[in-house]
């Protein structure tokens, strides 16, 4: 693969969430030597995430993502808003990060934190040129995307395995690697290639200089 950089943050409500919305294109990231940083908004309480973050950071790690690169915001899970405070939070990182390409939530999704999570995002990351949002399990339907992402087995295998790290969300069915797997098929045998994720476009801005 041809190397380069860039600087990528994935934005999510909750500690899973980017794992299951687009693990496999951010080990791809890694292997193509861009910078990935990873913004949680808050800790899943609520849903009963491991303490401590233990399975969060075990997660992250098997992506191959350096826990200094690694942000909690410390939010109340189940109570994360779209207003100011929670803009001003991303960007900061944005801006600190210099970040080049956001991924966040879908805004058409079952869960309020992920709807205000991707709305924050997306205000915060206005002036970034590339926000990309991803589908997770409560992602409504239709989920309508124009960009996608072919993942090798490996890449695949890297998310999956990264995802088994989360048992408090196996045991209660939140994460179901057999559906990660599958979805990846059904995403990525429609445009010839074995595995894929999919994304919908915020904005997708091409500068004087680029096509």
């Amino acid at each position: 693969m041809e190397k380069r950089e860039l600087n990528i943050l994935a934005v999510g409500a909750h500690p899973d969430d980017v794992e299951l919305g687009c693990g496999g294109t951010l080990a791809k990231h890694i292997e193509l030597g861009d910078n990935v940083f990873i913004l949680v908004m808050t800790n899943g309480e609520q849903g009963k995430h491991a303490p401590n973050r233990e399975e969060c950071l075990t997660s992250l790690k098997k992506l191959g993502i350096s826990e200094q690169n690694i942000f909690f915001a410390n939010f109340s899970d189940g109570y994360l808003e779209d207003n100011q405070r929670v803009v001003d939070f991303i960007e900061s990182y944005i801006k600190k990060l210099n970040i080049t390409r956001v991924y966040t939530h879908c805004p058409n999704d079952r869960h309020q934190d992920h709807r205000h999570c991707s709305y924050a995002a997306s205000s915060a990351a206005r002036k970034v040129a590339e926000i990309l949002l991803f589908q997770g399990p409560s992602t409504k339907q239709p989920f309508e995307p124009h960009y996608f992402v072919a993942l090798s087995e490996k890449q695949l295998n890297k998310k999956i395995e990264s995802l088994d790290s989360y048992q408090t969300q196996i045991s209660k069915g939140i994460v179901n690697l057999d559906w990660i797997k599958n979805l990846a098929g059904v995403i990525g045998i429609p445009h010839g290639d074995k595995y894929a994720e999919a994304f919908a476009i915020n904005h997708f801005f091409r500068k004087e200089n680029e096509v």
